[in-house]
């Protein structure tokens, strides 16, 4: 078998590999409204669900622009206006995806502001804790526990 594809086979591969790349960045980029939408709205439950569908057209996405990459000397035979077609979906991607980014930091910065928060109070309730105590002639006392031992379990 003949390795060596004419022109019109390498120009028909690489249309073929464009499309198919196109269709990824088209179901990636929905994805990725969906995900960035359920973020705002601080909906944990459709971001979960959504990540085995996020890293399975992630890889693809990836496998995909490793082949357009290789194909980069065929591409010049490809129409323009295809090729413009996919460097704006590839544009518009790049903007949802930064996007999703950023409302992913937000996230992060707000559970992490949640936590220090339950941290804090449950640092100051040990600390402001007071404990009776009787006496050796049966008087009642009371102190609070900053001298205790204060260890609150900071890994989560």
């Amino acid at each position: 078998m003949n390795n060596t594809m004419t022109k019109d086979q390498k120009k028909t591969a690489v249309t073929g590999d464009i499309a198919e790349m196109l269709k990824l960045i088209d179901a990636f980029g929905n994805l990725l409204k969906r995900e960035t939408a359920a973020l705002v709205a601080y909906d944990f439950k459709t971001v979960d669900a959504l990540q085995s569908e996020k890293r399975t057209l992630a890889g693809k996405y990836q496998e995909q622009a490793q082949i357009l990459s290789a194909r980069r000397t065929d591409m010049a035979a490809v129409d323009l206006g295809l090729r413009e077609k996919l460097l704006r979906a590839r544009a518009q991607f790049t903007v949802l995806l930064n996007d999703n980014l950023r409302a992913l930091e937000r996230a992060k910065n707000s559970a992490g502001r949640l936590i220090e928060r339950i941290l804090d109070t449950a640092r100051r309730a040990v600390i402001n804790e007071r404990h009776t105590h009787y006496s050796a002639k049966g008087h009642t006392g009371a102190y609070k526990s900053a001298t205790s031992s204060l260890s609150v379990n900071e890994t989560l």
